[in-house]
């Protein structure tokens, strides 16, 4: 039977094999800094076996986002985003008027 690294390490049974492989160190390392093993555990108890792994994949993003970027973790990524859409909306406005232009024979060129 595999084990999370966790609990290989402590060589007990644990809730978190299913979710976390043991190969994950990494993923392992963020959740408990973040979150704690035990808070990650009480949550994952409290919500439907189906929903677990969705669970822990978001935690895990959490928690990786918050260790590059402790001040905004998530937020900083969404806000990212959001500024790259809006350089590529405004781009994509220049490359269509640019092109309407050439459709109608007025190129800047």
């Amino acid at each position: 039977m595999d084990l999370c690294a966790i609990c290989k390490e402590k060589r007990q049974k644990c809730v978190l094999t299913p979710y976390l492989p043991a190969n994950k160190h990494e993923k392992y390392a963020y959740l408990v800094y973040v979150f704690g093993i035990e808070n990650v555990v009480r949550i994952l108890n409290e919500i439907d076996p189906s929903q677990r792994q969705a669970c822990v994949d978001s935690l895990c993003f959490e928690a990786e986002a918050r260790v590059r970027d402790p001040v905004y973790g998530t937020v900083g990524i969404i806000n990212d985003n959001k500024r790259r859409i809006q350089y590529l909306q405004h781009s994509l406005q220049i490359a269509q008027r640019e092109l309407a232009m050439i459709k109608h024979g007025r190129s800047r060129l």
